[in-house]
């Protein structure tokens, strides 16, 4: 005889709750190392790292202090203004003569170079990186509810082995996916920065010269580490998830 628990523990809504709870877990996996590239203390912490300060106008100090305002304004959205207000305190202490062109240090400050300030192009670039930014959030927090809900729901339809089994192998695609991505930065950093930025930006539109202030702020090791911290997030909360799956999947219900 057929056992009764069959149709409750597969079925087409099993698998489609599978899928479902995979691939919204893989992205929520993907978004906790996208969250802690945001957080303001890892743009200090690689900014005091890698900020270019022998090729800037500003001391490493001033530049770590722009590179988390820049940060707040790209991630949080504060206003431009405020931005451009503690550029141009930067400037009146640590590169007066740039402003001595005009009565009005603002005016003075817009007409500068892009080693002193960062310009109409440089703005827009943040504007583009806020756009993406501000997208992704409802998105990604949206896949963490849906992944809750569905391995949830797996649980009970599928049964906790199922739900267990789900939730070890998401983790272990988007490692093997990171470790695909580690190895082409290794061997050709600045192919998969074009290509990273092609996704999400127009071409022309993200590359500044490399003594400019939002390159000095953001110099290409400081992307480095970004990946890197990436990663390291993204491996622990992998690890967190494989490790709940293989206690999930180990447990037996009193009636299995």
């Amino acid at each position: 005889m057929a056992s009764s628990k069959s149709p409750r523990r597969g079925g087409a809504l099993a698998a489609v709750l599978s899928v479902v709870a995979a691939v919204t877990l893989a992205v929520t996996l993907v978004a906790v190392g996208l969250a802690a590239c945001c957080a303001r203390p890892t743009t200090a912490m690689l900014s005091q790292a890698t900020s270019a300060s022998d090729v800037s106008p500003y001391s490493k100090g001033t530049l770590i202090d722009l590179a988390v305002a820049t940060r707040d304004y790209t991630v949080d959205g504060i206003p431009r203004e405020d931005v451009l207000k503690q550029i141009m305190a930067a400037a009146e202490l640590e590169a007066p003569d740039v402003l001595a062109d005009s009565d009005d240090p603002s005016i003075a400050l817009a007409g500068a170079s892009e080693r002193y300030t960062l310009p109409a192009d440089a703005l827009s670039h943040l504007d583009d990186v806020y756009a993406v930014i501000s997208t992704a959030v409802p998105v990604l927090v949206g896949c963490a509810i849906v992944a809750l809900a569905s391995l949830t729901a797996l649980g009970f339809v599928g049964g906790r082995r199922r739900a267990g089994l789900t939730l070890v192998a998401a983790p272990i695609v988007v490692v093997v996916a990171f470790a695909l991505l580690a190895a082409w930065v290794i061997v050709d950093f600045n192919g998969f920065f074009a290509a990273f930025h092609s996704l999400f930006f127009a071409n022309g539109t993200w590359t500044f010269s490399a003594d400019s202030l939002l390159i000095c702020m953001y110099p290409p090791d400081f992307w480095i580490g970004m990946g890197a911290v990436w990663l390291a997030a993204t491996l622990v909360a992998s690890a967190v998830a494989i490790a709940v799956g293989m206690a999930v999947k180990g447990r037996r219900s009193a009636k299995a």
